[in-house]
């Protein structure tokens, strides 16, 4: 056979003798491998786990020391929450921090834990320790490291010492100096930054669902959303800002559903509209004014009865804590009547138990004048103080402090620790802080003199005593409104409600007393002889200063204030209507947004912008704020 007729290699008949083996036995219509199945099987199961069993080590976070649950059983009230945007600062001079939180009740708390984040700086010939107290209780002390390091400190909450949901944490540094040198001075050179992620976190076996469990996990910043603009919704959300501001939240009015911090917010409307419009799901709601539903799995309250009195009452008065279901219909919750000459001290929030004094002590009580009986202006404070028994050489002091401006500093007798002193009129505010310092003073003195604490208190006769002289500008409205009031809005557009409630809710706060629903009238001018409170402008009433045409103008006759006006602003005054009624009038104008308010006390108008604010007198002057002539700052 000649080569020309070889069969060349790979032909049928030599793979019949010699078969090679193939890289894809399943090719060429054979079947799978049992092996590939099964393969195939496992990745099914882990990705079904992966899917819906979701392991807990797959939905963990990144930190090692988290609480290992999914979001909507994470409670968390972080300062910044509880309105310390930056955090705070623990120093020689304030080396401590008191903070309250409410936590859940009716979800229980599988692990509760305060966690200290941020950085610690100590000088090196100091030794300082941090302190963690809880409701009175020290449950963490550790020395802190000399020189600049980081803070992250986890701390756990006794399982029974909150089991009423209410906590006090005090976080304290304390230290001195090593040396041995004698110092006037011994402060320890410490600074400890707390940031605003410190936060007190629970791990819950269940999701929020209960009002009172929702109100407590709500940060101080608070989103009102309003679904319904119409005038009865409106009206609703203005009470239930008004309330809410003066509780301690701070408000900020919405037409559409947030970003972020959906736990943080309260929404205004009918059911089916709040659904509609955020995909709201509270279940079966009728015939409760009060809501709890979800909102993408987070507890979301809705007042969804429009009546905002006694819905804004309910959630910032401590009945609340019977909301233990997702509905309550609140009726009515009259407040108690306010009466009498004087108002204690423990009352206006002084700490009346027995405290411990080495060097000083000091004592805060806070006043509005729209809370006090009648709106009337205190005259003085009366303080009276248990001493204790000292040496012949130690001598009490007595500080009186009223808004940043001391009235008064005497010795004190220690066989009638009783004094009254009298308040100032044009020192007063709307809103006021009284301090009152002891301190203690000895003739010996050097590193050989032993430092002793006493104990003293201030006892149930401290009080402000009532006057019934009228008061001037903005501290006399209350008064003059005490007796009831309405508010009246001459144009208020359904595109502008939202702005217009953002600007003058803050402002309306200052001048409601608590547990006061006053009525809305939109649309509507002043009614005559009645006190008033107006949102806008009204023929019925002429103020000292008015915004006309893009004019800022101020003064009787020829205007004595007449400038071109601003784009986004406020004007507050003081003002009488024809028929002689007195009232308070707020000119918005532009889109104000959050806008830090003034103190308002003696003076009649101020303009307030959101770079400052200046008052406007009587005659249309600008009130003089310094010297004619000053040094910029270099």
């Amino acid at each position: 056979m000649s080569e020309d007729d070889k069969e060349p290699a790979g032909t049928p008949n030599d793979r019949t003798q010699k078969p090679e083996s193939e890289y894809f036995p399943g090719e060429r219509g054979r079947t799978v491998p049992r092996s590939a199945w099964w393969i195939l099987g496992f990745a099914l199961v882990v990705l079904l786990a992966f899917v819906v069993v979701r392991p807990a080590w797959f939905t963990r976070d990144f930190d090692d020391n988290s609480l290992h649950v999914p979001a909507e059983r994470h409670f968390t009230e972080t300062l910044a929450g509880l309105g310390y945007p930056d955090g705070t600062w623990l120093t020689d001079g304030s080396p401590s921090l008191s903070f309250p939180v409410t936590l859940p009740v009716d979800s229980t708390r599988e692990q509760t834990r305060l966690r200290l984040r941020g950085s610690t700086q100590v000088a090196q010939d100091s030794t300082v320790f941090l302190v963690v107290e809880m409701n009175g209780r020290q449950v963490y002390k550790s020395e802190l490291a000399r020189g600049d390091n980081g803070l992250d400190v986890l701390v756990d909450v006794p399982e029974h010492l909150a089991e009423d949901g209410q906590l006090r944490v005090r976080v304290r540094a304390e230290g001195t100096l090593n040396n041995q040198v004698c110092v006037n001075d011994s402060s320890a050179g410490m600074q400890v930054h707390l940031s605003p992620e410190t936060v007190v976190e629970a791990a819950l076996e269940e999701p929020i669902h209960t009002i009172r469990d929702a109100v407590a996990a709500w940060d101080r910043r608070l989103t009102v959303l309003l679904a319904d603009r119409s005038d009865i919704w409106r009206t609703t959300a203005a009470q239930l800002g008004v309330a809410l501001t003066r509780a301690g939240y701070e408000v900020e009015f919405t037409d559409r559903l947030p970003e972020s911090d959906v736990h943080s917010l309260l929404m205004v409307g009918p059911s089916p509209r709040l659904t509609e419009l955020t995909g709201w799901d509270a279940g079966d709601t009728t015939g409760n004014g009060i809501g709890l539903g979800t909102v993408s799995d987070t507890a979301v309250l809705g007042v969804i009865e429009p009546d905002g009195g006694p819905a804004a009452d309910f959630l910032t008065d401590p009945v609340s804590i019977t909301a233990d279901s997702a509905g309550s219909a609140p009726r009515a919750l009259a407040p108690p009547p306010v009466s009498g000459d004087q108002v204690s001290l423990e009352a206006l929030g002084a700490d009346m138990s027995v405290a411990q004094i080495a060097e000083s002590h000091r004592w805060r009580a806070g006043y509005s004048l729209a809370d006090l009986p009648g709106g009337r202006l205190p005259r003085a404070v009366r303080v009276a103080l248990q001493l204790p028994a000292s040496p012949d050489d130690l001598t009490w002091v007595l500080n009186v402090d009223l808004n940043g401006q001391l009235l008064d500093s005497r010795r004190l007798d220690r066989n009638a620790a009783e004094v009254v002193i009298p308040l100032s009129a044009e020192a007063q505010r709307l809103d006021n802080q009284l301090t009152l310092t002891v301190q203690r003073d000895r003739d010996l003195g050097g590193c050989d003199v032993r430092i002793t604490s006493y104990p003293i208190q201030l006892t149930g006769a401290s009080a402000v005593e009532l006057g019934d002289e009228p008061a001037p500008g903005f501290t006399g409205l209350p008064r003059e409104l005490a007796g009831g009031f309405s508010v009246y809005v001459p144009e208020a557009p359904d595109a502008e409600v939202v702005n217009l409630l953002n600007a003058t809710v803050p402002v309306l706060s200052e001048f409601v007393p608590a547990q006061y629903s006053p009525a809305f009238f939109w649309n509507s001018q002043p009614e005559p002889g009645k006190p008033f409170v107006l949102i806008g402008q009204s023929p019925e009433v002429d103020p000292p200063v008015n915004v006309r045409e893009g004019r800022l103008v101020a003064g009787p006759g020829e205007p004595a204030l007449d400038i071109s006006s601003f784009d986004n602003g406020i004007v507050v005054e003081r003002a009488t209507g024809r028929s002689g009624a007195a009232g308070l009038v707020i000119q918005p104008v532009g889109d104000i947004g959050p806008v830090p308010l003034p103190a308002f006390g003696p003076e009649n108008a101020q303009v307030v912008t959101a770079q400052g604010s200046f008052v406007v007198n009587v005659d249309g002057s600008v009130a003089a704020t310094g010297t004619g002539r000053t040094d910029r700052p270099r």
